[in-house]
């Protein structure tokens, strides 16, 4: 897979030590991989869950979470991986992150659902 922003992963490591080796080898894992959908993910990292356009990874035990925006490998393309957000596990269940990885439809149904725990 091709990974977009590794500063802003070294940054996540700084601010959260002790995730930072765990960042490091994600980075050197899904840079090797050929991921074309969840299931290929899910045999590296197999807590990964999928929502909308993006890939949810827990992180030490679920103390984080990594989530990346995914383009799937194909016959033409390795695959791509758009680093979103590093959150604690406090920060991603507000939500907040939805909007970049659920495409919103007309009033920004997707995530009020989500909100509501529909999703």
């Amino acid at each position: 897979m091709r990974i977009i922003a590794r500063s802003a992963i070294r940054n996540a490591g700084e601010r959260h030590a002790d995730a930072a080796e765990w960042l490091d080898g994600w980075w050197q894992e899904a840079g090797n991989a050929t991921w074309a959908k969840l299931a290929d993910v899910r045999e590296q990292y197999p807590d990964t869950d999928q929502v909308g356009q993006c890939l949810i990874f827990n992180v030490r035990g679920n103390n984080y979470r990594l989530i990346c925006r995914v383009t799937y490998a194909n016959q033409w393309t390795k695959g791509t991986l758009l680093f979103k957000h590093f959150l604690t596990h406090a920060e991603y269940d507000k939500k907040k992150w939805c909007k970049d990885c659920i495409p919103q439809p007309t009033g920004g149904k997707a995530v009020r659902e989500i909100k509501k725990g529909k999703g």
